[in-house]
């Protein structure tokens, strides 16, 4: 049998121009305007109706009446209805109407035939009506459907007739006849749901039985995602999405037709959900005291649909049944089998609606699925099913009155009944509650396919309306309960299809309703990195990354001491290996607390793929552009949570490392990197958001105020779990504990015991026990909310906080002050307070009886009730209250907090969590910037060394590439944040890829070759074939000269490396030749020398005949002298490698480094220059030096660079000059030991020092102290300088010409030309 294809979208308007009404006589159109609309209100919904128009260029009248025909002429291919008149008339209301009397054989003889065919009768009724409608808006539905309905919900047709009736229905949806105009349209669409549900129809084969079900699905998924779907109620909503379910979950069904109704679930689920964000108000539709939520929560799924079923017996609750997977199917052989000998086969079939009623019969009809019916070949089947309630009068009506009166009456007569309400929470609650319930990995009834189905429904549910389910508090509790509590423990399992839904489905929870499902949440991440971390080696959770001053990194090993690890604190200490303490004790365990090594073995047992779809889960939370600071802010920060921020940090940084034991089949260490990239790059794209607080936020300084009260309360936590005394001392001695007005600490110290999860629960109950901490057991007790509760939920919610000390007087004391504080609430089942101690002895005993494993023989209730006669106050306790608490206790037992193990222990810390998500507030989502610096401070070190290693071990341009944004980024955000020391680091790293900073051998007596290249020399050095050859080296030095150009300001430390870098350049002829550019008083301008040239041997004569020469212009025509060897040729890779060199430092840009230094700030100024001094001149070795010194060209190549700084930061010279005279001086306080070339050109830069500012009032006394250095010269060295100290005296005494006045000053330029003369 074919079956029609079904169209999922709504009708809606300007979809077709053609006939919108029609009549009988004649294709009149009425075309309404486009876009109007109707509204009908019913019940707090507003529901849209598009302007009646039908998709078909035929008329409504002709279209309804083939399908009449298609579906009579089904019925009369088969032989129960092939020889049947189906236009008799009613005999007997025309003669009435004209005065004849109507005879008893008229009454029954004629056509009796027909009233044995109402299936028939009924489109013969229908044809007649549609005679008397003149607009297919004035069609009332549910006269136009139920001939059809009545077709679909007898047992008396074929497949193929079903099918085809189910067809016409469909076609009326989709074609717009049907439509929210026409009269009874919410009963229509009822009675539609209610047939199609119960569809019956006779078995054939099995092909073309599931045929018929496919369409059945296809009617149900037109029939709710129409606009008409709109007016369904709650309960024909739960029983078309039951029926759906029922299917999904047949294994004797194909895969085909399972997966079809899979597929039309989620269809639904869609058009269900979307409502979900039209509803204003949540109903409070449980007329019973306690909610049914809250008294299912704990229970097995069966319990609930009993207890759910026992409430809808007093209130009007939709119910859908969990549905059960059938056996898988037999063959075609066995069921012949089981037929011919009798057998009746019943697989399970979805339980009905209380809304909805199924007349039995004594027919020998056996339903065996979804409506497929078998029957013995002699006998004949009735109709086996009624009417819905809400049809069934309507129906009566229809079949029962004259077709012609019924039509002339039919808007007097037909009376509705009272208005259905559309559907709403009622429903979606239920489906929800039914989806969920299929996911409880402790029913082993349910199969993994059913999850799997329930797990994508449920995927696409939170997809469409996540955020809309959590402005419900009935659907947030499921959600935040049971759902939860499910998908964290599927969450284990290995089965790949399984975690991979559960996963997903997961992260969708968590991003729609995250500000509702904080501790969960935080719950889930941390299992994540649980599983996905190792017990040991360099990726467990016990190690975290540190970046000491030299840009070293390296992993540190975390101690218990409760001080904040390196990438906790907010200041960093390389000398000492600081703790990273450990908050998660108090966090419920996927696991169970099964055993110390347990996290060893998971981890162990975890397969490859496992860990693949767990970090990408991990992932994909850390996608959410906010994610990072959310983590911080709502975890890090809360003294209750764990420091999941600097956990899943660390976790990305170190797995961006290679491990052997790691992942391996997949790039998770390029997925992690990435995901460490992400969070940068968003806090980059934050600078521009300025650091305002929005949203009420909490203020940065408050946060990490909090945050360190964090840290001493954990680590006083763990003092007091290793000596109580200790723990004490040190809270009180840091403020954690306070003392009252009368300087008593008992009340803070109760309080710090009562809320500090981090606390040992037995340490703590040994302390409360103790005969001198009496007074702060009755404080401690106090503090909780016993008023209301039986004695055993008393005990058990203290018992929840602390184990019950061994030894029997420690037990003693503390229950008699349990026993006292609880009398103190005057519960009325108590007499006295000696009774209240005895009761709860009692309940003690009576939870070791009940549960201990050595005891053989439980006491019985009687026997409860026997031992505890008379004792309250000689009376006995109310027998019901009794039996409440020995009820209790036999079925949950009170487990001390230590023995939580397995599946016991994860409820435990389950039902901990929920509890302490009352009270830690909602998740926050903070949009806003300003917490990024202190997230960056915590961060910088992991994402640093993952960015390093990256670089340092990528094998490609696009890892590179990462890299080196990485970088920049870092290096911005530092400089933004103004974290100096972050900044050097992050110079320091770059500086030592370069490989620019070890030094060459500069005592090599031979030099490097020289080579030609397009007419330039080129000195091939060590340094720069190796250089040439680093790509990375090449790479690093142009990000680190770019990153120091652009944020120099930043700059401290980190001044040093690049010095030192440019020092090596220099001496392996590799700074460009503007770099080496010097002034000079008597040859202009000219170049440092690496090397001076031996000087030929010139008479005194000579020298005065070239007084205008300097001895420096003699050193200059190339880099060395001209008699000396050199090595041997270089090759041409080496020459190839040393050109690469040339290019990069050309690339570098590093002229622009000096270019404008009065824009550097007063403090990178002062380390620059200091960093100037360090490497220019080693005054400790010269001081250590014998005898003469050789030239050191770096030496005059930093003095240049101290001089051209002081020169262009003239209106900051008194911050300049002591730096640069400093190192003048340091350089003439051994003029006579220093080369000739040294000293001359310290000269020369001293008095240009003093010519540039000798217009400058206030420097003239520094000026004349610089000149008495020059006068108080050795003979020896005064005649080595002579000519350039004249030249630069004589220009000096020009620039200050209005000084001339000043006595000393002259007397001491008269004293230089003296000594100069007689040297000379």
């Amino acid at each position: 049998m074919s079956t029609t294809p079904y169209n999922t979208s709504p009708v809606t308007i300007g979809e077709d121009s053609n006939n919108n009404t029609a009549t009988k006589t004649d294709d009149t159109n009425v075309t309404p305007s486009l876009g109007e609309e109707h509204i009908i209100h019913n019940n707090s919904f507003a529901i849209v109706d598009s302007v009646h128009r039908i998709k078909s260029e035929l008329t409504w009248y002709q279209l309804v009446h083939a399908e009449i025909i298609a579906v009579t002429s089904a019925m009369r291919k088969n032989a129960r209805w092939s020889g049947m008149n189906v236009n008799g008339l009613n005999m007997g209301g025309l003669g009435m109407s004209m005065g004849l009397r109507k005879g008893q054989a008229n009454a029954k003889e004629p056509h009796a035939r027909n009233q044995e065919n109402p299936l028939m009768e009924g489109f013969t009724n229908l044809r007649e009506y549609l005679g008397t409608v003149e607009d297919v808006s004035d069609l009332d539905a549910l006269l136009l459907l139920n001939p059809f309905l009545e077709v679909i919900r007898s047992g008396n047709t074929t497949g193929p007739i079903a099918g085809t009736a189910l067809g016409s229905i469909e076609k009326f949806l989709h074609y717009g006849i049907v439509g929210l105009q026409n009269p009874s349209i919410a009963f229509a669409m009822n009675a539609l749901s209610s047939a199609a549900t119960h569809c019956k129809f006779e078995a054939s084969d099995a092909a073309s039985d599931e045929l018929v079900l496919l369409r059945m699905l296809q009617v149900l998924q037109m029939a709710l995602t129409s606009e008409c779907g709109q007016v369904l109620s709650d309960e024909a909503v739960c029983e078309m999405m039951e029926t759906g379910l029922s299917m999904c979950c047949q294994m004797r069904l194909s895969e085909m037709l399972r997966r079809s109704a899979e597929h039309v679930m989620i269809n639904m689920v869609i058009s269900i959900f979307e409502r979900l964000k039209t509803l204003e108000e949540e109903w409070v539709y449980i007329d019973s005291p306690r909610e049914a939520s809250n008294t299912t929560m704990t229970k097995t799924s069966t319990e609930t649909e009993k207890e759910s079923q026992k409430n809808n017996h007093f209130t009007n609750i939709p119910h859908m049944s969990t549905p059960h997977p059938s056996p898988p199917p037999t063959s075609h052989t066995e069921e012949n089998e089981s037929k011919s000998q009798g057998i009746e086969t019943e697989p399970p079939q979805p339980q009905q609606s209380s809304s909805s009623t199924t007349a039995k019969t004594d027919d020998p009809v056996t339903t065996t699925e979804f409506g497929v019916v078998e029957r013995d070949s002699n006998e004949e089947t009735n109709n086996v099913t009624e009417s819905a309630k809400s049809t069934s009068t309507v129906d009566q009506q229809s079949q029962s009155e004259d077709p012609s009166e019924k039509a002339a009456d039919n808007t007097e007569s037909t009376v509705e009944p009272t208005p259905l309400r559309p559907y709403g929470l009622p429903a979606i609650r239920e489906l929800l509650r039914v989806l969920i319930s299929l996911l409880n990995p402790h029913e082993h009834k349910h199969t993994d396919s059913m999850r799997l189905m329930s797990l994508s429904i449920l995927n696409v549910a939170f997809e469409v309306g996540g955020k809309s389910i959590s402005r419900f508090e009935t659907l947030r509790t499921l959600v935040a309960d049971e759902f939860c509590k499910y998908l964290f423990q599927l969450a284990k399992t290995d089965t790949t299809p399984l975690l991979t839904l559960t996963l997903r489905v997961i992260s969708t929870v968590i991003d729609t309703m995250r500000p509702h499902l904080k501790l969960q949440q935080e719950l889930f991440l941390f299992f994540l990195i649980e599983r996905l971390s190792p017990s040991t080696g360099a990726g467990s959770r016990n190690m975290v990354i540190d970046v000491d001053e030299d840009g070293n990194i390296s992993l540190v090993p975390t101690t218990k001491d409760g001080q904040s690890g390196p990438a906790g604190g907010e200041k960093s200490n390389t000398t000492a290996t600081k703790s990273h303490v450990d908050v998660r004790s108090h966090s419920p365990s996927v696991y169970g607390r099964s055993g110390k090594n347990q996290g060893i073995d998971s981890y162990a047992m975890v397969s490859p793929e496992v860990r693949e779809l767990l970090l990408e889960c991990l992932l994909q939370c850390a996608r959410i552009p906010t994610f990072m600071v959310d983590l911080w802010f709502n975890y890090d920060c809360d003294i209750s949570c764990g420091d999941l921020f600097e956990e899943i940090i660390q976790f990305l940084s170190k797995n961006s490392f290679p491990d052997p034991q790691g992942f391996t089949g997949f790039d998770s260490h390029t997925l992690c990197l990435d995901t460490l990239l992400m969070f940068i790059d968003q806090m980059v794209e934050r600078i521009d958001h300025g650091a305002q607080l929005s949203n009420g936020l909490t203020s940065s300084e408050v946060l990490l105020e909090g945050k360190s009260r964090k840290r001493l309360v954990l680590k006083g936590a763990h003092l007091f779990n290793d000596s109580p005394k200790k723990g004490i001392k040190f809270l009180i001695e840091n403020g954690v504990i306070e003392k009252d007005e009368n300087g008593d600490t008992t009340e803070s110290l109760a309080e710090f015991l009562r809320s500090t999860q981090q606390l040992n629960k037995k340490s703590l109950g040994e302390y409360l026990g103790k005969p001198e901490n009496l007074p702060l057991l009755q404080v401690f007790m106090r503090q909780f909310e016993f008023a209301g509760k039986r004695m055993d939920e008393a005990l058990r919610l203290l018992l929840e906080t602390f184990r019950l000390p061994g030894e029997s007087q420690q037990i003693m004391r503390v229950t008699d002050t349990f026993a006292e504080v609880f009398y103190e609430t005057q519960p009325p089942q108590i007499a006295n307070p000696e009774a209240a101690q005895l009761l709860a002895y009692s309940i003690i005993l009576l939870n070791t009886d009940q549960h201990n494993p050595q005891i053989r023989r439980r006491m019985t209730l009687e026997d409860y009730m026997r031992n505890l006669r008379g004792v309250n106050d000689k009376k006995d306790f109310p027998k019901d209250h009794l039996q409440e608490i020995y009820e209790a206790i036999k079925h949950d037992e009170i487990v001390m907090p230590e023995e939580h193990e397995g599946h016991l222990g994860f409820n435990y810390a389950w039902k901990q969590l929920l509890q302490r998500s009352k009270s830690s507030g909602h998740f926050v989502v903070c949009h806003t910037a300003a917490y990024d610096k202190d997230l960056f401070r915590l961060s910088w070190k992991p994402a640093l060394a993952a960015i390093a290693y990256a670089f340092d071990t990528a094998q490609d341009d696009a890892t590179l590439q990462k890299a080196i944004s990485g970088f920049h980024q870092c290096a911005m955000l530092a400089s933004h944040f103004k974290l100096y020391e972050v900044f050097d680091a992050i110079v320091v790293n770059l500086a030592t890829m370069t490989g620019l900073l070890e030094e060459s051998n500069n005592n090599n007596t031979i030099p490097d070759p020289i080579v030609d290249v397009a007419g330039q020399k080129y000195v091939v050095s060590n340094l720069a074939v190796r250089f040439g050859r680093n790509y990375k080296g090449q790479l690093a030095a142009v990000v680190v000269f770019a990153v120091v150009t652009r944020h120099g300001n930043s700059m401290r430390k980190g001044w040093k490396k690049i010095l030192e870098i440019i020092r090596n350049l220099f001496i392996n002829s590799l700074l460009p030749g503007s770099m080496l550019q010097v002034e000079d008083f008597l040859s202009g301008t000219t170049s440092i020398p690496l090397k001076p040239k031996s000087p030929p041997p010139s008479k005194q004569q000579n020298r005065r005949d070239g007084s205008l020469l300097s001895t420096l212009s003699s050193y200059l025509l190339s880099p060395y002298s001209s008699d000396e060897g050199y090595r041997a040729d270089p090759t041409e890779e080496e020459v190839e490698s040393t050109m690469c060199a040339v290019d990069c430092v050309t690339a570098c840009k590093l002229e622009e480094l000096f270019t404008d230094m009065s824009s550097l700030d007063l403090e990178p100024l002062k380390s620059l220059l200091t960093s100037m001094q360090e490497v220019g001149y080693d005054s400790k070795a010269i001081e250590e030096t014998k005898g003469s010194i050789s030239y050191n060209p770096v030496t005059v190549l930093f003095l240049e660079f101290m001089v051209t700084v002081a020169v262009r930061n003239q209106d900051r010279i008194e911050v300049v000059w002591p730096y640069a005279v400093d190192y003048i001086f340091s350089v003439l306080k051994h003029a006579d030991k220093q080369s000739v070339l040294v000293v001359e050109r310290t000269v020369v830069a001293l008095l240009r020092l003093c010519i540039c500012f000798s217009g400058k009032e206030h420097m003239q006394e520094d000026i004349l102290s610089c000149l008495k250095v020059l006068r108080d010269f050795p003979p020896a060295v005064t005649l080595a300088v002579a000519e350039q100290m004249m030249a630069g005296i004589y220009s000096l005494s020009n620039a200050n010409s209005e000084n001339l006045n000043n006595l000393e000053f002259v007397d001491t330029i008269l004293e230089i030309k003296q000594k100069v003369a007689s040297a000379m």
